[in-house]
Order: C-alpha cells, then sequence, then structure tokens
C-alpha cells in the first residue's frame, strides 16, 4: 500500500511538470497575438529562482523570443545565448517583458538560452516561453511603411539636399504631409503655406523618390477637416457637433473638391484626420463622408486613409471597406506606470481593442510608433529623439534603453524642472515593428520623420524599422500594398 501512494505520489508530480512545461511553451494563436511563427524550438524550460534556462530542440540560429508575464513585475532583463564554449552572450535587454512581449534578438547560433530577471517589484511569473528562428517563417503578406512629415515652415525646400533626411525615406511606402492642407466652410482645399509652397513640396518629394530609388513610395496629403471648416468662437465642447453638420450641408462639394484636388498635384491619396468623433451621430456623418470620397478617389487609382485613435470608431461597414488603410495612433497614450508608449498598451492591446471595436481586420491596421518621448509625469514636454541623440556619439546610445532620468526641460512657463523621459529605443521600435510582421497588421506609421537621427547613425530609429522587416519579409517580396 505504502509502495503504491509512493508511486501515485511520483506520477502526480510527473503530471503537474509537464502541466507546467506546456503552460511555458503554448503556442498563443488567440486574436492580437504574433501567429507568424510556426516552429517553436524550445525543448525543455527549468526555473533557478528567477532565471530560466531554456533548452531547445538542437542548434539553431535564434532571433526571435515571445514572452507572457500577467503580473507584470519585470523591470528589466535580459537574454543570454551561449557559444560553443559555454559561454553567455547577451543577445537582448529591456526595460520589462509588459505583459506580452515580441522580443526580436540579435540573432545567435545556440542550443540554450537564459532569461535573467535584473530588477523586479514583485513575484515574478513567466507564463509562456517561445522560441523562434524569424527566418523559418517568412512573412508573404505585403507590409506598409507609413511616415509623417511635416512639411511647413520651408522644411522640405530647407533640406532639398540633405540626405541624412531624404536617405530615411528608403524604408518608406506611404508618405503622409501633415500640417499643409485643410478646408474652409464652404468645402473648398485650403494650402495653409499657399499653392505655390505646396506644389514646390512635392516636387521636392518626387526628386527624393528617385535620389533613393524608392519610385513605388505613394505621397499623400493629410487633411484637417475641423481647424478652418467652423467659426473660431465655436466653444471646444460642440466643435465635433460643427463638424458633422458640416459634413451633412456640403458632402458633396468636399468629395469633388478634394479629388479635384489630388489629381492636381498628382497625389497618390487623401488622409482624413479628424480628431475625434465623439457619438454615433458624427460616426455617421463621417463615414458617409469616407464612402462618398473613397468612391471618387478610387475611380481616379487613389487611395483613402485616415487618422484614428485606437480606443474608439464606430465607423459603417461601408465606410471600413472604402478606406484603404487606418494608422492607428498608438502614441501620446500613458500606461500605468506613466511611461509613454510602452510596449503593451501600445502594442497587442490597442490593437485588439481597436479591432474588436471598429470590426477593422489586421491587415488594414497601422500601428502607430513615436520617434518622441514624453515625460513621466505626463507635462507637455515632447522628447526628440533625434534632437537629443543627435549630439551624441553611437557609443554613447543603448539601443536597449527606453529610459532617461533626472531630464531636465522647461514647463509651459518657462520654469525649469526635471523629470524622467520614456521614449521608444531601438531595440523597442525593433520589437514593435517585428510585433506588426508576426501578428498580422498591415504595416507601422511612424510619427515622425523630423524626430529621428541622420540616415548615417548606426541607432537611427529608420534603421531598426528596415531589420525587423528585413528579416521578416522575403528579399523578392515588395513591402509596398499594390
Amino acid at each position: 500500500m505504502g509502495s503504491d501512494l509512493y508511486i501515485l505520489s511520483i506520477l502526480l508530480c510527473l503530471v503537474l511538470v509537464v502541466t507546467s512545461c506546456a503552460l511555458l511553451v503554448g503556442c498563443s494563436n488567440d486574436k492580437g497575438a504574433a501567429t507568424l511563427y510556426a516552429n517553436n524550438l524550445v525543448k525543455e524550460i527549468t526555473n533557478e529562482g528567477d532565471d530560466y534556462i531554456i533548452t531547445l530542440n538542437g542548434e539553431h540560429s535564434v532571433d526571435t523570443l515571445i514572452l507572457e508575464e500577467k503580473t507584470d513585475n519585470v523591470n528589466s532583463f535580459g537574454v543570454y545565448g551561449y557559444d560553443k564554449d559555454d559561454k553567455p552572450c547577451l543577445i537582448y535587454r529591456q526595460n520589462r517583458i509588459d505583459k506580452y512581449r515580441v522580443c526580436a534578438l540579435d540573432a545567435m547560433v545556440t542550443s540554450k538560452l537564459k532569461i535573467e530577471i535584473f530588477d523586479k517589484k514583485g513575484k515574478v511569473k513567466i507564463d509562456n516561453i517561445e522560441v523562434y528562428d524569424s527566418s523559418a517563417s517568412k512573412r508573404e503578406t505585403p507590409f506598409r511603411v507609413t511616415e509623417y512629415l511635416m512639411s511647413t515652415d520651408q522644411k522640405l525646400q530647407n533640406n532639398r539636399n540633405n540626405s541624412e533626411l531624404y536617405e530615411h525615406l528608403k524604408v518608406v511606402t506611404d508618405l503622409v504631409l501633415i500640417g499643409e492642407i485643410s478646408m474652409d466652410a464652404q468645402g473648398n482645399v485650403i494650402c495653409n503655406e499657399g499653392a505655390e509652397d505646396f506644389a514646390s513640396d512635392i516636387a521636392i518629394l518626387n526628386e527624393f523618390k528617385t535620389k533613393i530609388k524608392n519610385p513605388n513610395m505613394k505621397i499623400i496629403a493629410s487633411v484637417d477637416i475641423q481647424s478652418n471648416t467652423i467659426p473660431a468662437d465655436v466653444k471646444d465642447k460642440y466643435k465635433n457637433k460643427e463638424v458633422y453638420k458640416w459634413i451633412k450641408k456640403n458632402l458633396a462639394t468636399i468629395s469633388s473638391n478634394l479629388t479635384a484636388f489630388a489629381n492636381q498635384y498628382g497625389l497618390d491619396g487623401i488622409d482624413l484626420d479628424w480628431q475625434y468623433p465623439e457619438n454615433g451621430t458624427q460616426w455617421n456623418w463621417y463615414s458617409k463622408l469616407i464612402v462618398e470620397l473613397g468612391n471618387k478617389l478610387k475611380a481616379e487609382n487613389k487611395i483613402l486613409t485616415a487618422t484614428l485613435r485606437p480606443n474608439a470608431c464606430s465607423l459603417s461597414k461601408k465606410a471600413r471597406t472604402a478606406l484603404e488603410y487606418v494608422n492607428l495612433m498608438t502614441y501620446d497614450m500613458f500606461d500605468e506606470r506613466g511611461e509613454h508608449s510602452s510596449n503593451y498598451e501600445t502594442c497587442r492591446h490597442s490593437a485588439e481593442v481597436f479591432m474588436k471595436k471598429s470590426k477593422f481586420t489586421a491587415d488594414k491596421i497601422t500601428l502607430g510608433i513615436p520617434f518622441y518621448g514624453r515625460t513621466t509625469n505626463q507635462s507637455i514636454i515632447i522628447f526628440e529623439y533625434g534632437e537629443y541623440f543627435g549630439k551624441k556619439a553611437d557609443t554613447e546610445i543603448d539601443k536597449w534603453v527606453n529610459k532617461i532620468y533626472n531630464y531636465k526641460y522647461l514647463d509651459k512657463d518657462g520654469i525649469e524642472k526635471y523629470s524622467e523621459v520614456y521614449y521608444n529605443g531601438y531595440a523597442m521600435i525593433r520589437d514593435k515593428v517585428t510585433y506588426a510582421l508576426a501578428s498580422g497588421l498591415g504595416g507601422v506609421s511612424i510619427f515622425r520623420l523630423s524626430y529621428d537621427i541622420s540616415s548615417k547613425r548606426e541607432y537611427s530609429l529608420h534603421n531598426a524599422v528596415a531589420e525587423a522587416i528585413e528579416r521578416a519579409m522575403p528579399k523578392a517580396t515588395s513591402t509596398s500594398a499594390k
């Protein structure tokens, strides 16, 4: 009897161990997960305190790790591969696992990995670990890289020969000009700096396309349909109501004028920017505008896009069909730690929320990634990656870091203050693009071009975007969505 109980206890322990391993190495296939990768290389996972030792099913080139941690207690961690002499080599580091993270590792041939928790705020339990060689699972569907460019104040004319700026556009499929175009109360198109200046901007952008040998890059004008369409004395709380009434009154005129405008300047498309409809009536008239304008642009072989926030969208089915894609504003968002555009909040979580609320499919969404940061006290300050790191040598830039401590800035009243700044560094941008590629999203949208350091610098954020795409896409497949 005693020996039977002993054997039963052993069997129960084995079942528990196997179950635990299955939880750790299981592959998530729910909406929003990274489902591109097919062959999980994990054979066995063991714990040594807060360290996780991952034995692979042989020697492999590995470059992607997927982690899930429900507690979000990890403050910083690293991933090590092992060389032929069994010496560890750091191939990844980040501040948080942040519930769900697709980690783009520095590629290494190894048979074993170690995850080491450097700092934590409570008990750590990693619920799922998957390891992949991304070269074995290339993405076949097109992938867009949309980029916002502020072209006002002679910025393009002053940078006509600035290769450090225009070389960034090599990775871009769709360039969206912002700040230049609005509409008046009668539905006429306004070039905020004049028609001559706008025509010059388009000519310069076409020069850039030739210089960087990217002839298929689309040029799209973002149209602000709020700022100049309603009287200046209208109170903020009534502005969106006035916008929908303006659409209702001028629907045919707006659509015809924007189509004619796109033809006049040889644009590839129009991006609508209304921040933001608030109720069903407003979404209904926004939908009508999108359908009307979308049909007119499609007849001219041009596209219509829209810039939307992730937590609200009630466009009609016809409007969703009329839009080529939406640029999701997954930035200017703070998580519970006060960190701006952190990983989980503005990747998987935002994508899931938006798809559920809007009924858009993943392939019609470009994930917004910021080339800037904000203070963790959520001040109005914008921390530009290029402005700060452009003055530093490459050796002074840590590609794994997303936070600067004791950052000095001036508040709106000119008072000197200090705060932590949270931004998306090289590795985080590479992670986010890898997530978008692996989860089937239509692409990424970058805000914005001028916030990066020189294209010639090693840790240019555009280089991080390019690196992720080169890993995930077959060389023969264009990233441009035809």
